[in-house]
């Protein structure tokens, strides 16, 4: 065989081998491991389309460039995307959700409820969210010409239930993973990459500092886009929204390895 570098080159029987062990990889990954990233992809797309379709924000200081989500879906189009898209993504997770616990009982005997209802509260909160958009006329409440109604109070409410179990549920996951046994296919020891994109996504969705950078009076982006403090609630919220549709949709790993009941079975057929 030639010689580049020291190395064997790989030969085309190498790369056929590598792309044959790929693809039973992925062929033998449980179907529920899919699931979760479509949260995410159903949840960005969603929200990305009612920003596109969706007439401009205008508040008493001029147009809102990044305008909080449910301005987005109180009306046109976004308002049916919203109210299809986010009890979707509720019912995608309520699928994933009772193999994910049935699992993760058995790997760590323990029936973790903490986890069980923060995601509950959260997945529901979101559902009504999307069934319940704000009223029709919130731009007017805005401008104090109109009172706010008992839809646009449950959409709100509902959201707040999200953000805040949301926000729970991933403080308690990454507690399980610190001080799970640094043997436990949970342990950040072991699964570290998982441990560590969900860390990411626990500290930045409580973080203020992308959307403080560039808010500041000194941030040229601020100049170039145009941004004003009015943009603060829309720009924290996106980066929140993205945090936890991420956070819930890297579940596939623990669905696709810790918590499958095939892994060991897999692994020892591949030793």
């Amino acid at each position: 065989p030639s010689v580049i570098a020291g190395h064997n080159k790989p030969s085309t029987a190498d790369w056929l081998g590598l792309a044959r062990t790929r693809t039973e990889v992925l062929t033998a990954m449980r179907p529920i491991a899919c699931l979760p990233p479509c949260i995410l992809l159903v949840a960005s797309t969603a929200i990305a389309a009612a920003y596109a379709l969706s007439p401009p924000v205008s508040l008493v200081g001029g147009r809102v460039v990044t305008p909080p989500i449910s301005l987005l879906m109180y009306d046109g189009p976004g308002r049916t995307l919203g109210q299809v898209a986010f009890p979707a993504v509720s019912l995608l997770f309520g699928c994933v959700a009772p193999a994910f616990f049935r699992d993760l009982r058995r790997v760590t005997g323990a029936a973790h409820p903490g986890l069980v209802a923060t995601s509950a509260a959260a997945f529901a909160g979101l559902a009504v969210v999307g069934a319940v958009p704000l009223q029709r006329d919130v731009p007017a409440v805005m401008r104090g010409e109109a009172r706010l109604g008992a839809d646009s109070v449950l959409h709100q409410s509902a959201a707040a239930v999200f953000f805040a179990a949301a926000i729970a549920h991933m403080a308690l996951w990454m507690r399980l993973c610190v001080t799970a046994p640094p043997a436990s296919p949970l342990s950040y020891r072991v699964g570290w990459r998982s441990a560590l994109f969900k860390g990411a996504c626990a500290v930045t969705s409580v973080f203020p500092l992308p959307a403080a950078f560039l808010l500041h009076p000194a941030s040229p982006a601020r100049r170039v886009l145009s941004l004003s403090e009015a943009d603060a609630g829309g720009l924290q919220q996106y980066c929140l929204v993205l945090c936890v549709a991420s956070f819930f949709a890297s579940y596939s790993v623990e669905l696709a390895g810790a918590l499958d009941p095939a892994g060991e079975q897999r692994e020892s057929k591949r030793d």
